[in-house]
């Protein structure tokens, strides 16, 4: 049976762009074609990328035995997952906080943007809540009265509310 390269990089390769990193796959698939006996330059030819990554792939393999990409380097994390989990943990039992007294809270010196990120992360959006007006029995008591006599008279409030006629003058 004929190993057909180009049908098989169809498959492979569909919606890679130019310049785009191969996936495992598709290094996996190369490694394999060179070892079946076809020649690099064919095998790039086929897989439409230089022979160089063709090259580049085989000794990528030979050294780690891995055809997954290196983890990238980069600025490393000012918090730990767990502090983290307690920033979310502290704003979530007490939502007066700011971001400023969660950082004193934290005992570490991070920027209260470091904080915010950290409570984007886990999906928590940090505000402070609003003050309310204590409810007390007699504006209990007001509310619950208002409210039943509203209900009394709701045709009233709708026909007026809903007209389409200007109020009259004798309504002033």
């Amino acid at each position: 049976m004929a190993l057909n390269l180009t049908d098989f990089r169809r498959v492979l390769t569909t919606g890679r762009q130019k310049n785009q990193e191969l996936s495992p796959t598709t290094r996996a698939a190369i490694c394999g074609a060179v070892a079946a006996g076809a020649s690099q330059r064919a095998v790039a030819t086929a897989f439409g990328v230089t022979h160089a990554v063709v090259a580049n792939t085989i000794q990528r393999f030979k050294t780690t035995t891995s055809f997954d990409s290196k983890p990238r380097s980069g600025r490393p994390q000012v918090l730990t997952r767990r502090e983290k989990r307690y920033i979310v943990q502290l704003a979530k039992r007490n939502a007066r906080l700011t971001h400023k007294q969660l950082l004193k809270v934290l005992d570490r010196k991070v920027s209260s943007s470091t904080v915010r990120r950290a409570l984007c992360q886990h999906k928590y959006r940090k505000w402070k809540a609003m003050k309310r007006i204590p409810l007390t029995a007699d504006v209990a008591r007001d509310r619950y009265a208002f409210a039943c006599d509203a209900l009394e008279n709701i045709e009233d409030i709708l026909r007026v509310s809903w007209s389409r006629d200007p109020p009259s003058k004798s309504s002033y």
